[in-house]
């Protein structure tokens, strides 16, 4: 491995380039005074002894109790385990911090162009889908009334599968043979019903499916054929957060869908 790779490496894991260079110096020349390790770097001794000072409190040398201190590298696979598991923990630790923020209450008055975003590409799109389920407080809703491709239901799939709450999947009887293909996606807490009766389709049409994790917003994922053949570079998601044109959209889905438990569940103003 190259000295470069294996810096990297070592900042990656939580050390700075000049705590990586004094290790990497050690482990190669064995048990070393901090003078040595001065020559070693040609740095001033007081900034090694600093270095130094931050290795051992990291964990990645041992010093001698003899004077001069003498200090030596620890094995890497140990550290790096060690540190590996460090930095998932702090990881998890942030990200706990990070979810439980609150987002500003939406002001009364919003300007128009605010409730309206367009994503482009099934990467971009996923990740939208997958932010509006996991914030989700409600029974989540996704309707499908043409069908679409495996590939569109595998991104369906892969976002609603992550909710903590009830998913109600409500999908066209042409998509029956492709369950058992994408099914494997599904999260126990996802439900699949084929309300939408299978009926000729243009060779060339625009399939809207539609998710609603409330009745505030809805995120509409368009997907294009040709000659019957999914387009998959013409993928399209609108996430609209207009309240008034939500709640139509979801009114009229729900009206062809006839569940009224999800009525219930997404519509909770609405009784």
């Amino acid at each position: 491995m190259r000295e470069e790779e294996a810096t990297n490496a070592l900042e990656a894991l939580g050390l700075t380039g000049k705590e990586s260079r004094a290790y990497l110096a050690l482990l190669h020349n064995g048990v070393s005074t901090a003078q040595q390790v001065s020559a070693l770097l040609d740095v001033q001794y007081p900034a090694v002894y600093r270095i130094l000072q931050s290795l051992q409190t990291k964990g990645w040398i041992e010093v001698s109790q003899e004077r001069p201190n003498r200090y030596r590298a620890r094995a890497p696979r140990i550290v790096a385990e060690e540190a590996r598991q460090a930095r998932s923990d702090e990881l998890g630790a942030a990200s706990e911090l990070v979810g439980a923020l609150r987002e500003p209450a939406a002001p009364r008055v919003r300007e128009t162009d605010g409730d309206l975003w367009i994503y482009k590409g099934a990467e971009g799109i996923g990740r939208k889908m997958r932010e509006i389920v996991l914030s989700s407080t409600n029974q989540i809703l996704c309707v499908c009334p043409f069908p679409v491709a495996p590939e569109v239901l595998r991104l369906l799939f892969d976002a609603l599968s992550r909710s903590r709450r009830v998913v109600r999947v409500v999908l066209n009887e042409g998509n029956k043979k492709d369950l058992p293909e994408v099914g494997a996606l599904l999260g126990r807490n996802v439900r699949v019903s084929f309300r939408f009766p299978e009926r000729p389709l243009p060779k060339t049409r625009l399939a809207h499916s539609y998710v609603f994790p409330s009745d505030q917003e809805v995120f509409i994922l368009n997907s294009f054929y040709r000659d019957g053949a999914h387009v998959g570079d013409k993928l399209q998601g609108l996430w609209v957060g207009d309240m008034d044109f939500v709640r139509v959209q979801l009114e009229a889905m729900l009206e062809h869908v006839g569940e009224e438990e999800v009525e219930r569940a997404v519509l909770p103003r609405s009784r």
